[in-house]
């Protein structure tokens, strides 16, 4: 049937065969690199999907353009997801002919995916070998298409496998292969400069750095790739791989000339891709503020080294994989810290601080994927779209799609703040200064950067601030992963570490805290003679967020939890949203989850803790999950379900304190980090939870985290995947959570204590948990009235002041 569609300048009509007969002429254009606008051919797609609605046919080719579309507009993003989605529905339509490309594409997005999330090369080239086997047997047919580019993609990857170090004759027969397949007769514009490139880029591997006529060989190859790509989006990547050639030959010639043409053709390249979305925006202006440092020009370096971390922000927004995502803000988290080291080399810390800061908003972002999507939807007039988010218990890949597209127009959305939003929160929260923590990386020391309430910013050089093998830190997340794989009944070798060297290594970590970090951080402030205690955020960077800081020993005995108050922050764009948030008030009411019956070890002290908490300050509360003696509580066994009803109860009369004393779970692998609450009968994913905070009119107030945590990982952990930064990207106001599991009594006095200061005296959560810590530290301590019999009698069978007994908690938000 004739169908009118608005082709621009005019109303024509088209019929079916004229609209699938376009559709594939614009992905021939798109996949041969001749086509003029990706973004122009989307809205011709576009205008023809308002008409041929309902028509399986040509909105299963529609679809297929689309994400062909896609990753023309942005070379080196593969929409895998996508990808999958048109092959469902053309599995649905094709016929006989297409069975083969059926059953291979599946394997082959597969090893696409793999791929992009980091699996090791070795691996990767075996999938795409038997993938090439495979295509060659497909039919004679248009599928011959799809097997060459198959095959096509499996050499040139085998091709450009790494060469071990010091084989200089694998070097040679690398570069050799690369130049066959260039000079290969065949092939589109986009495919033989994606094949000089290949080439030039060999040219410039480990062993060839001062051979000057391998160099020059490759700078030629690059030169053609770039003439070849033209103005395309790909040509910016092209552009960038002869920018680094030509620089590499100014390395061995000392030639500065080539220095100017190497920021001459990465400026080109930049103003080519446009700007952040470009998915090589950020590797074009990282290089870019490198080579400006070069030519001594360090301050225009910092726009262009902001500008690549804003590029990293547009690649995480707009990948579907969110473990390539992930992986993709970890990467740029890494490239944040080196940026940051590079400022203050320059003495340049209001640029470090945004670096850092952007750093950690992208692992954030990453780790909470669409936080509060519905208010930024419903901001962009795009209510109905954040109804059907809200109303969808798993929201379709279809469904993100268009929440991502809008949520991406906003280009400010992780950028970070600035020094004066920073400073206006610390006056609101009335924290004296904000410190990020940064690991050393060799050659470079680590770093202390620090944001006062008042005042230029500062930093320290902190050269016993590293994670190495046989120093205080190492040996202590080795015995802290032991020890938590013991507590859960678990056998499992930690590096030969025992579970009882853990208190131990934690003695022995606070007083390399002090000295590699907050001795000389804390002393401006010991000097203030206003006799006011100082308090202090920390934002520590990856592992260091594993360290109890508020137990920093002095010399002489004093932790820094007895000199000052300090609370931790994940990024400086968090503590900016905590500060501007109404607080919310604490009342009898809440839910308290007591040790749910699970497949972990039970925990006994953390049931008699949170009873009493219950009984005592919150006797409105829901109660869930086992008590005491061990019998399940009448208002629930603490399942999935009971806490999803309180949580969307959502009435002041349901209460805005939240008391976990139960299992949760941290996965650390970067691809797929994640955590969930264990509960009797099933879990809460922190995506979902998520969701259901999201929903909530009301905000919660207070949550606690004082049970165990399964995650037994010794390395990769980052605060950004924790469930407490989980819960504050939800909208909690404050966190208590736990740096090591607790299941100890004693940790149960200092529960009851941080209850009875927040509640009976009335402070704000960070200072009750202070005077709770100071309380056990007190060998004149006294138990209030209040406190039940059980944990009297706990407290005189037990030592207060020992480390593991309250050092392990940590204060977040308000």
């Amino acid at each position: 049937m004739d169908q009118p569609i608005d082709d621009g300048a005019a109303q024509r009509t088209w019929t079916k065969p004229e609209a699938v007969t376009r559709l594939i002429e614009l992905q021939e254009a798109a996949a041969g690199g001749t086509l003029a606008d990706p973004r122009t051919a989307a809205d011709e797609v576009d205008r023809l999907a308002a008409v041929f609605v309902g028509d399986v046919q040509v909105e299963t080719l529609i679809e297929s353009t689309r994400a062909v579309l896609k990753m023309t507009a942005a070379p080196g993003f593969v929409d895998v997801e996508g990808m999958r989605r048109v092959l469902e529905n053309l599995s649905r339509i094709a016929g006989p002919q297409a069975g083969p490309l059926m059953d291979l594409m599946p394997d082959y997005l597969d090893a696409v995916q793999s791929h992009l999330q980091g699996a090791d090369m070795a691996t990767t080239l075996a999938r795409f070998s038997d993938l090439s086997k495979r295509a060659e047997d497909l039919p004679d047919s248009p599928l011959r298409a799809v097997a060459a580019e198959i095959t096509h993609v499996s050499e040139l990857m085998q091709a450009m496998d790494g060469v071990p170090d010091g084989d200089e004759a694998g070097r040679d027969r690398q570069l050799e292969a690369l130049r066959r397949l260039r000079t290969q007769p065949g092939g589109t514009d986009a495919e033989r400069a994606i094949r000089l490139a290949a080439a030039g880029g060999a040219a410039l591997n480990e062993g060839n750095e001062q051979n000057l006529d391998r160099i020059n060989e490759g700078i030629a190859d690059l030169r053609e790739a770039v003439k070849l790509s033209g103005d395309r989006p790909d040509a910016v990547l092209h552009r960038a791989g002869l920018a680094m050639a030509v620089y590499r030959r100014s390395e061995v010639t000392g030639s500065l000339a080539d220095v100017d043409e190497a920021i001459a053709v990465l400026e080109g390249a930049r103003v080519l891709a446009r700007g952040p979305a470009h998915p090589h925006w950020s590797l074009v202006n990282d290089m870019l503020s490198q080579y400006r440092e070069r030519r001594g020009k360090s301050s225009s370096s910092s726009p262009a080294v902001l500008d690549a971390l804003r590029g990293y922000a547009w690649q995480v927004l707009l990948q579907p994989d969110p473990g390539v995502a992930r992986a993709t803000a970890l990467s740029a988290a890494q490239d944040a810290v080196e940026a940051a080291g590079r400022f203050l080399v320059h003495h340049e810390p209001v640029d470090a601080l945004r670096a850092l800061d952007a750093g950690r908003g992208l692992l954030l972002f990453s780790a909470t994927e669409l936080r509060d999507p519905c208010a930024r939807l419903i901001e962009a007039g795009e209510r109905g779209l954040a109804e059907r988010w809200r109303s969808e218990a798993q929201p379709s890949a279809w469904l993100r799609d268009e929440v991502v597209e809008v949520l991406s127009r906003d280009t400010d959305l992780l950028d970070p703040p600035t020094l004066e939003e920073i400073q206006d929160a610390l006056g609101r929260v009335g924290v004296d200064a904000l410190v990020y923590l940064v690991p050393a990386v060799a050659p470079t020391p680590g770093w202390a950067v620090i944001a006062p309430a008042e005042g230029p910013p500062r930093y320290l050089p902190l050269p016993y601030l590293t994670i190495d093998d046989g120093m205080e830190i190492e040996r202590y997340l080795a015995a802290a992963a032991a020890r938590d794989v013991a507590l859960l009944g678990k056998t499992r070798d930690i590096g030969g570490v025992e579970p009882a060297d853990f208190a131990e290594s934690l003695d022995a970590l606070c007083g390399w805290a002090w000295k590699a970090a907050i001795g000389p951080i804390i002393k401006p402030f010991l000097d203030d003679t206003s006799g006011r205690t100082p308090r202090l955020v920390l934002i520590p960077m990856g592992e260091l967020a594993r360290i109890p800081w508020q137990a920093a020993r002095r010399p002489d005995g004093k932790y820094l939890v007895e000199l000052a108050a300090v609370s931790q922050a994940a990024s400086a764009r968090m503590l900016c949203a905590s500060a501007a948030a109404e607080p919310v008030r604490h009342t009898a009411a809440g839910l308290v989850v007591a040790d749910p019956e699970t497949e972990e070890v039970d925990l006994e002290s953390a049931r008699l803790e949170a009873y009493a908490i219950h009984r005592t300050f919150y006797p409105g509360a829901t109660y869930l999950g086992r008590r005491p003696d061990g019998s399940v509580s009448a208002s629930g066994a603490g399942t999935p379900d009971e806490v999803r009803n309180w949580l969307r109860a959502d009435g002041a009369h349901a209460g805005t304190m939240v008391h976990f004393a139960t299992h949760g779970d941290l996965s650390t692998d970067a691809a797929h980090a994640s955590s969930r609450l264990l509960l009797a009968g099933g879990d809460l994913t922190a995506d979902e939870l998520i969701r259901l905070l999201d929903a909530r009119r009301h905000p919660i107030g207070l949550v606690v985290l004082a049970g165990c945590h399964t995650g037994e990982s010794v390395h990769g952990y980052d605060e950004a995947y924790s469930l407490g930064t989980l819960f504050l990207a939800a909208g909690a106001r404050t966190v208590l959570s736990t740096q090591w599991s607790i299941p100890d009594q004693d940790t149960s006095l200092l529960m009851y204590m941080f209850h009875h200061y927040l509640i009976t005296e009335h402070r704000p959560p960070w200072d009750a948990l202070r005077q709770a810590q100071l309380w056990m530290l007190d060998d004149a301590r006294s138990a209030p009235g209040d406190m039940p019999a059980p944990l009297r009698r706990m407290l005189a069978d037990s030592d207060p002041t020992r480390l593991t007994s309250w050092a392990g908690f940590v204060h977040w938000g308000q």
